[in-house]
């Protein structure tokens, strides 16, 4: 069970997602500060975990793989695709799971 103040700041997490395409993301990537966050975490999973300073919680997800800087062949894709993102900022993060992507018209 969640306490109220986890819930509360759910709540305000979950009000702070937005979608963003790939363009608007590389500038956070060339800086190092975009993460990954991959199933069976969610975003408001990794704010709460980054927000709360839980290192363990954050470093076990990081070894799973469930949090993790993009490679260059991801990026390839999603400069190929157009792909959007949800994403939520935990400064100085920037948080994102991938929501769609469309083939290049070109």
């Amino acid at each position: 069970m969640i306490s109220a103040s986890e819930h509360e700041l759910r709540q305000k997490l979950a009000a702070e997602l937005d979608l963003a395409p790939w363009s608007a993301l590389v500038r956070h990537f060339a800086f190092g500060r975009v993460y990954i966050v991959r199933s069976p975490w969610n975003l408001i999973d990794a704010a709460v975990a980054l927000h709360r300073d839980a290192a363990e919680q954050v470093k076990e997800a990081m070894r799973q793989g469930q949090l993790e800087q993009p490679n260059d062949a991801e990026v390839k894709v999603w400069q190929e695709t157009s792909a959007i993102f949800d994403v939520l900022v935990i400064s100085p993060f920037v948080l994102i799971q991938v929501k769609d992507q469309v083939p290049s018209q070109s």
